[in-house]
């Protein structure tokens, strides 16, 4: 995608709805603060109905972090920074380089770089123009992907919910204590509890794609891709081994308009506001939606 289309957010390209239900395969826990009525030291998230339910940007986390691990050994033309800091020395080098317009070293995104596009902005207000498309080509694939200070998500997760033949206000407790790190001994009064939804628990997952590049497309693939085979993790305290987790039942819905005329792009985006109908749909049946992935993942290794 050219850096004039990641600035046209205006007009709709394509758009992928992936559905599906995450089923638990150990509790999970996901704090949800001291503001509830429970009596735990660390209560898990709850719905006004005192139902537990997954918020949507704790999913996205794990699907952007899911995403970040495998990147670097998926192919050379992808790049994540992982959101990882840069020591100061490292961004002082960088920053000269580019001040003198050359290339560093290493490959480095924008969102590394605040502080320098922040300076330049300032030091050049006639050319703001022209530092948003630096700040966009120079933006990471998981950055152009999950959002950064520079651009917007082209991905938006709802919040999970039970689903409603399913729904249960069941939680657990579970009680821990606070290890002293020389003695390697339980520390005197510092048992504490944590709440747990029990495993089994399922909850109904959407994800929305839209305006997204072949690369964005790829990416979603490859983290869903984890979490249809049990390799993904949500919520806290998964070093005790809670979180693990499997997608299942995926269904992929694709309006795709691009690569065809003018007439086939008014019909499809017809027959979708007015019947809600995708150019393309992979259900769970005979597991397309996996298949969906499986295509979308192979077009990296070309």
């Amino acid at each position: 995608m050219t850096t004039l289309e990641q600035m046209d957010r205006y007009t709709l390209r394509n758009r992928y709805v992936f559905q599906g239900r995450l089923v638990m395969k150990t509790p999970l826990h996901i704090g949800g603060g001291r503001a509830t009525l429970s009596q735990s030291n660390s209560p898990v998230v709850l719905t006004p109905e005192g139902l537990p339910f997954i918020p949507g940007a704790s999913f996205k986390g794990a699907l952007r972090s899911t995403v970040e691990k495998l990147v670097p050994s998926l192919s050379t033309q992808l790049f994540s920074c992982g959101l990882i800091e840069l020591d100061r020395e490292e961004l002082d080098e960088i920053e000269k380089k580019l001040k003198a317009k050359e290339q560093p070293d290493k490959r480095v995104c924008s969102t590394q770089l605040q502080r320098y596009f922040a300076n330049k902005r300032r030091d050049n207000p006639g050319q703001r123009d022209a530092i948003v498309r630096e700040e966009l080509e120079m933006l990471c694939n998981t950055c152009q992907l999950f959002g950064s200070p520079f651009a917007a998500s082209h991905i938006n997760i709802n919040d999970l919910y039970m689903p409603k033949d399913e729904q249960s206000d069941v939680i657990e407790r579970r009680d821990g204590v606070a290890i002293d790190r020389d003695s390697e001994k339980a520390k005197d009064r510092l048992k504490y509890d944590f709440e747990i939804v029990p495993s089994t628990t399922a909850f109904q997952l959407e994800i929305t794609l839209e305006n997204a590049s072949e690369e964005d497309l790829q990416l979603v693939c490859v983290g869903l891709s984890e979490f249809v085979h049990g390799f993904g993790g949500i919520g806290g305290l998964r070093s005790r081994g809670l979180g693990a987790c499997k997608l299942e039942n995926l269904n992929v819905s694709a309006l795709e308009l691009t690569g065809i005329n003018e007439t086939q792009r008014k019909e499809r985006l017809r027959n979708f506001l007015l019947r809600r109908e995708f150019s393309s749909t992979f259900t769970d049946k005979d597991e397309q939606g996996l298949a969906f992935l499986n295509s979308q993942i192979e077009k990296i290794f070309r």
